[in-house]
């Protein structure tokens, strides 16, 4: 702007040589109203020079209308701070677990056959539950893999906080086709201390339609430290209802030196009445790093309907030390009536003799690694002498892979 002031003046001068003496009188008012038009004009925003003190001052519309802030500026508007409700929401991290899927290979080996067994899990998120799928597929007898067991668990949970549950097993029919071949229907329903679980398993009659044929409930009640818990089981009877085939009462109570269980199994006896059939009882303690366990469980014996009595099935006393280098040792043995697994009763009269001893020393390794061996010693059917009878050496990696060995001791 001063070049051109000065530019202006300079012009005012070459004519005012030309015109002679006079020539300021006559341009002085033409170089007043060009210096008048320039001081007057107004200044572009935003710039900083000012060429007088006299530039006129903001109108009242610019006043009230704020500079707009560039379009990558933090800040906003006052109208549109007073209105937060009119803006879009990002919407909220979804806390909905992905879906999971896990599949785990085992391979088996018994002397020159080798085959593996291939365990999948498929677990998907729905709006009120979740849907796992599990299948199970190894080698058929046509030499190609293909699934011989799918089953579908489909769990729901009600406002109230209920739970459903629904599982379809499937397995291949005739054609190689998955089939439905049982389903069952669970309910879990719990109200202050207690935990009611109704159970229904569906089978197929003669003409293919699905109908209940098994029913349970279960109902726990107490706290952790004392528990007690109801099991009954119901099938249809020849009238058209329903009646109870099994009960069970368990007793569960915790201790300052550890922990004790009492379970009392009833069935129907000879002449369709609930008895006393199973009766177990479980003790475990803890002195001095040690962990002993004490299982006892006896049995109705069915050859005298009038007066059963009971004979042992198990009594096993299993002790656990840990060393400082972290292994783990557990000595285990066990009385009963029953010889080589259950299979014969014990004629012999007297006291019940020894029928098993289980040794089980569990090394870990790193990172989650652990090796375990397992030596058996039994007494059979025939040799009435303890003798070994097999070891199992179970070898655990970091990634949860499982390698296990049967040896057979002959």
């Amino acid at each position: 702007m001063l070049n051109r002031i000065e530019g202006l003046v300079s012009a005012l001068a070459v004519m005012a040589e030309g015109c002679g003496k006079n020539a300021w009188v006559l341009l002085a008012p033409i170089l007043f109203v060009a210096l008048l038009a320039v001081a007057t004009a107004a200044p572009a925003r935003g710039q900083v020079e000012i060429l007088t003190p006299t530039a006129p001052p903001a109108t009242k519309q610019d006043e009230k209308q704020p500079e707009k802030p560039a379009a990558n500026s933090a800040e906003k508007p006052a109208d549109q701070q007073a209105q937060p409700e009119a803006q879009a929401e990002e919407p909220a991290p979804s806390s909905e677990e992905p879906d999971q899927n896990k599949s785990r290979t085992y391979t088996m080996r018994n002397g020159t056959l080798t085959y593996g067994r291939t365990e999948q899990t498929q677990k998907k998120k729905t709006v009120d539950g979740e849907i796992e799928t599990q299948r199970v597929s190894m080698p058929s007898y046509a030499g190609d893999r293909r699934v011989i067991m799918e089953r579908e668990v489909r769990t729901k949970t009600l406002p109230d906080g209920t739970i459903e549950k629904e599982y379809v097993l499937k397995n291949p029919d005739g054609s190689d086709r998955l089939a439905p071949t049982e389903i069952i229907r669970e309910r879990i329903k719990k109200t202050g201390d207690t935990t009611t679980t109704e159970r229904e398993i569906l089978g197929t009659d003669y003409a293919g339609h699905w109908t209940p044929i098994r029913k349970e409930q279960v109902t726990e009640n107490g706290t952790k430290e004392d528990k007690q818990s109801v099991k009954e089981v119901r099938i249809p009877s020849l009238e058209g209802g329903w009646r109870v085939v099994d009960r069970e009462v368990t007793s569960e109570k915790a201790t300052e030196a550890g922990t004790e269980s009492r379970s009392v199994r009833q069935t129907p006896d000879a002449y369709g009445r609930l008895s006393d059939y199973e009766v177990k009882q479980e003790r475990t303690t803890t002195e001095d790093g040690k962990e002993k366990k004490e299982v006892t469980t006896t049995r109705r014996d069915s050859q005298d309907a009038d007066h059963p009595k009971f004979f042992l099935v198990e009594h096993t006393v299993s002790e656990q030390t840990k060393s400082p280098d972290g292994k783990t040792t557990t000595k285990s043995t066990t009385e009963s009536d029953l010889l080589a697994g259950g299979a014969t009763r014990n004629i012999t009269p007297g006291a019940p003799p020894l029928v098993e001893q289980k040794t089980e020393v569990e090394t870990p390794g790193q990172d989650g690694a652990s090796r375990k061996v397992t030596t058996v010693e039994e007494r059979g059917a025939v040799d009435r002498q303890m003798r070994p009878s097999h070891q199992v050496i179970q070898e655990t990696d970091r990634s949860g892979h499982v390698r296990q060995i049967f040896i057979l001791m002959e």
